[in-house]
């Protein structure tokens, strides 16, 4: 903890926006969460991901990038945002080379060093298709456009955010700061920052007395970013979030950021910082805006399962000659992780899958606007 307090007061003191405390707590080369030695992802990490239920869910998303590329007539190349361990890239790029005559090109954009290397390794035997950038000012200065398809899962619920909370009589910015003991605690301070009360005004939500909520700037810049950068194509983002009337529910009230350690919630973000993950739901009404003010055009906004489904999820199922299945097969463990993406209350059910593109014009040719809800 003395390392990491010592580390924010090197950029300034206290009082710290929640926003650079994540980005300290997070993303720091030195003391940063992503950026240590420690397993995060999966069994022995902090949290899963839908892609290390089963390969089946990157193969859908495959499926889909080949239709789209194919009837758009668009070069093969995908960028993924926050590669992780690299999971997606290797099970969709192993579908796309056992499926596609086309040479693909997959661009990474991945903070944390510490993951940066196992995608190298994860990735050694696409040495021609993968590049690997530290951050998207890196990939501008090789590849000052884009025409393909950019994807990103759980991405935007890891971003740095501002944390508000509606008095009665004001609307507060909740700050970090150090107590008596120099532990980290909450302040609550005037909100003054335009951005802030911009964003409320703009984007919502409009908060009743005594809520709190996430304001994520940097989502907006993001979008905005790569919205310039792609001349032509599709733009997947998969994660959980919530509508502004949800944010709205009683439930609520306290907002949604949270951390997450060894598979457990710790309401507390504050607590174990660089120690682990720190997350908050995406607003999605704001991101459905900001996309339309950038000139992107929605092509889709559905829950997970459903989309699975649309892409050709059931298409994976396999069976034995005799029609049976040994329980410890490949083939039964990939048949019960497609029952579980579908399930009710499944994985599935806490993420939504939206589809943004620029340029295009056979939407309704997609395999994806074709399948019909089982």
């Amino acid at each position: 903890m003395t390392k990491f307090i010592q580390k924010l007061e090197s950029f300034s003191s206290p009082p710290w926006t929640y926003a650079k405390f994540m980005s300290v707590a997070l993303y720091d080369q030195d003391v940063g969460y992503y950026s240590n030695n420690r397993i995060k992802l999966g069994k022995y990490g902090d949290f899963y991901t839908s892609n290390h239920v089963h390969p089946v869910f990157s193969q859908s998303f495959a499926m889909t990038f080949l239709d789209i590329v194919e009837k758009e007539k668009l070069p093969l190349a995908i960028c993924e945002f926050g590669a992780g361990d690299g999971s997606f890239a290797r099970s969709t790029l192993t579908y796309i080379k056992d499926n596609s005559l086309e040479d693909v090109t997959y661009l990474i954009v991945e903070s944390s060093s510490y993951h940066r290397e196992i995608l190298r390794q994860q990735l050694a035997q696409f040495p021609d298709s993968v590049k690997i950038f530290a951050s998207m000012e890196q990939m501008l200065s090789e590849f000052t456009s884009f025409q393909g398809i950019i994807f990103s899962n759980e991405f935007l619920d890891a971003m740095p955010i501002h944390l508000i909370k509606q008095t009665r009589q004001s609307l507060y910015e909740i700050q970090v700061e150090l107590n008596e003991d120099r532990a980290l605690v909450e302040k609550e301070i005037i909100c003054e920052n335009p951005q802030i009360l911009h964003w409320i005004d703009r984007y919502g939500p409009k908060l009743p007395e005594y809520y709190r909520t996430e304001i994520n700037l940097e989502m907006k810049t993001w979008i905005e970013k790569i919205a310039s950068w792609l001349h032509k194509g599709v733009i997947f983002t998969v994660d959980y979030g919530y509508e502004n009337r949800e944010l709205l529910f009683p439930e609520r009230k306290d907002g949604s950021i949270r951390g997450y350690k060894q598979h457990k919630m710790v309401r507390n973000p504050l607590e174990n910082p660089g120690e682990m993950d720190i997350t908050s739901h995406v607003q999605w009404d704001a991101f459905r805006l900001i996309t339309k003010e950038v000139g992107l055009t929605e092509v889709m906004h559905v829950r997970q399962d459903k989309f699975l489904v649309k892409a050709g999820l059931f298409s994976l199922l396999e069976t034995s000659a005799d029609g049976t299945l040994n329980p410890f097969s490949d083939q039964f463990k990939r048949n019960q992780a497609i029952q579980a993406f579908v399930h009710p209350g499944g994985i599935s059910a806490a993420f939504q899958v939206n589809i943004q593109e620029k340029g295009l014009e056979k939407q309704l040719d997609y395999a994806l606007n074709k399948t019909r809800f089982l």
